[in-house]
């Protein structure tokens, strides 16, 4: 039968495969967090049109592909308008193909005229990161570009967890956004990421119906 689709909510897609990634000690993937950048832009977030929420498969092809041709992918997301804009770092050097080993949060602020890097495991995707924010203040063009800051967050006590911290930090920081009080840090209980886990899985059947 293949790998069956459990779900499709606007324009992502999960599978059984995906859904077994929930379980135990496993690196979730792009699916999975695109499906929860859609939740947020689309549920937690909706009525909040000035925050922006990228998916990992979007944020790749703004990282690895023409940097020229980045008006193709961003404008149609109405990025240059945003105040805050979210983009998970990948450290994958593939165009075509999904994988990498880690998983970061790039959080641009419009006001502060600044990235913010949430990494989890502190430095380990920092030249991504700066590759994203190179190609992307070029596409914006201000006059000042914004500053890349490594934010101050909670780190992993293991190989599998990043994915789940950056659903986690996504929110967090989209929250504070709201509030007016995104400063650069993030702290959680590292349990967080487990409850991150099982909130997926519930989210996806309840969305199912």
């Amino acid at each position: 039968m293949g790998d069956r689709v459990i779900l499709s909510y606007h324009d992502s897609l999960i599978h059984e495969s995906d859904m077994r990634l929930l379980e135990g000690r496993n690196w979730l993937n792009d699916s999975l967090i695109s499906f929860w950048f859609e939740h947020l832009q689309h549920d937690i977030f909706l009525g909040r049109p000035r925050l922006l929420f990228v998916s990992p498969e979007v944020t790749q092809l703004i990282k690895m592909g023409d940097a020229r041709e980045l008006p193709i992918f961003l404008d149609p997301l109405g990025a240059r308008f945003k105040d805050y804009i979210f983009l998970p770092v990948n450290d994958h050097s593939s165009l075509i193909a999904s994988g990498g080993s880690h998983w970061s949060l790039l959080v641009y602020s419009r006001s502060c005229n600044k990235w913010y890097h949430f990494d989890s495991q502190r430095g380990a995707n920092h030249r991504d990161a700066r590759c994203l924010v190179e190609r992307i203040n070029g596409y914006l063009n201000r006059d000042v570009p914004a500053v890349l800051t490594d934010a101050q967050c909670t780190q992993q006590d293991n190989s599998y967890d990043c994915g789940a911290f950056v659903m986690i930090y996504a929110q967090r920081a989209a929250e504070l956004a709201v509030q007016g009080n995104l400063a650069g840090a993030c702290y959680v209980d590292r349990q967080e990421a487990n409850r991150m886990r099982d909130l997926i899985r519930s989210l996806v059947y309840r969305l199912k119906g």
